[in-house]
Formats: C-alpha cells, structure tokens, sequence
C-alpha cells in the first residue's frame, strides 16, 4: 500500500529534480546516478533510457549454456516485481533474430563492436559480466540488439551458480535502464555485486528513471546476426 501512494510523488520529485539533465546537478539520496556520461564534443552530457510501452516486452534470446536461460527467467522476474504498474517488462524468446537483448555465456569479445559503449561488471573469480550498448554518434539512438555477455569460469568452481545469478541480474539492470554503476557496495548495481537482489536503492533507482522522458530511442537498424 505504501508503494501506491509514493510512486506519483517520486516521480513528481524526480521530475522536478532532473528534468534539465544537467551532469552537475545532485540527485536525491535515496537515488544513484544511473544515467551513461559519455564524451560530446568538448564536454559531456548524459544519455537517459527506459523502454517505450510500445516496445514492451522486451525480447531477450539467452544462449542455453550454464543454466543462463533459467538464471534469466529469474532476473526477468526480480525486476518486473520492481515496478507496480508493468513499466517494464520482457519475454524470452527462442529465435535471436528480431531479439531487443542477446545474452551469450561467453567472455566479451576482446574489443566492443564499432560504436558500442561497454559496460564491464561482476569481476570476480567464479564469472564475469559485460553490456555493450551501441549508441549513435548524435547520442539519440540506442540501436538493438543490447548485448550482454555472463562469462562462467570453466570447471567445478564454488559459488559459480551464485555468481551467475547475481551477474545475470546485474546485466539485466543494465539492459532496463540503469546504465551507470552504483557507488554503493550494498547495492545489485555495483560494479562488483555482492547481493543477489535489488536493494531498496537500486529499486527507487529503477522505478524513478521509468517516469522521466528518455533521452534516446531504441531502434533496429537490421537483422540481427547471431554472432
């Protein structure tokens, strides 16, 4: 119940904070920067993201390796509970062509796909986790597919399914919106996460960047390829 009555008024005072997107401004306490500063020209600006209602649900094709098909229906779930009124939502799909988000159990390729941006996460021993965004150059387009790469270490490895699953979570985060890193250790959204859920941080994060206006626009520029 609580949750009904302070959706509209975090939003209101999200919107009122941050509507003129300046890199400089301070966000609340109970928000981290989730928006991607990125170089434009001489200085900076930020790009902000969430899925039109059009394009929901996401498609998302998930390599079927290390249980990463099951450890996404998971995530997929963590983060459709985040939001009270469906404000994102996805489906997995089983044909990678006309996919929005590629998930490959793999390590990322040694170097980002031409204009893609990068997003490293989840550095440690068990596995490891990437997002690559490809952003135009005039930053209003995000083109598809998002690709997310779940890096499992070879062989009988403890905690390697934990690490998955967190990391899958993680990455998804990503492919929602949350572009940025957290600065908090206790948050899913830190670049190395510890937890395997969204703290109250990461969900106040997550429901507030769904009720500002994108920045960029999700578009395909073709077929996908599976590679």
């Amino acid at each position: 119940m609580m949750r009904v009555t302070r959706a509209p008024a975090l939003a209101l005072a999200t919107l009122t904070l941050l509507a003129c997107g300046d890199i400089a401004e301070p966000l609340r306490n109970d928000l981290y920067e989730w928006r991607l500063i990125v170089p434009s020209g001489a200085t900076e600006d930020t790009i902000h993201f969430h899925w039109a209602r059009s394009d929901l649900p996401v498609r998302v094709w998930v390599e079927d390796v290390e249980n990463l098909p099951e450890l996404m229906q998971r995530a997929i779930d963590t983060w459709e509970a985040v939001y009270l009124y469906r404000e994102f939502q996805a489906q997995r799909v089983s044909d990678s062509a006309g996919a929005d988000v590629i998930v490959r159990g793999a390590p990322a390729p040694a170097k980002a796909q031409l204009g893609a941006t990068r997003l490293n996460s989840a550095l440690a021993p068990e596995c490891s986790g990437a997002t690559d965004l490809d952003v135009s150059p005039d930053l209003s387009e995000l083109r598809l597919p998002i690709r997310i790469f779940i890096d499992p270490v070879t062989g009988d490895v403890p905690n390697l399914q934990r690490c998955l699953g967190l990391t899958t979570i993680h990455e998804l985060g990503h492919a929602l919106g949350i572009f940025a890193h957290s600065p908090n250790p206790t948050d899913l959204m830190y670049a190395d996460p510890e937890v395997e859920q969204p703290s109250l941080l990461d969900r106040e994060t997550a429901e507030a960047l769904y009720h500002l206006p994108p920045t960029i626009t999700a578009v395909r520029a073709g077929p996908v390829p599976l590679e």
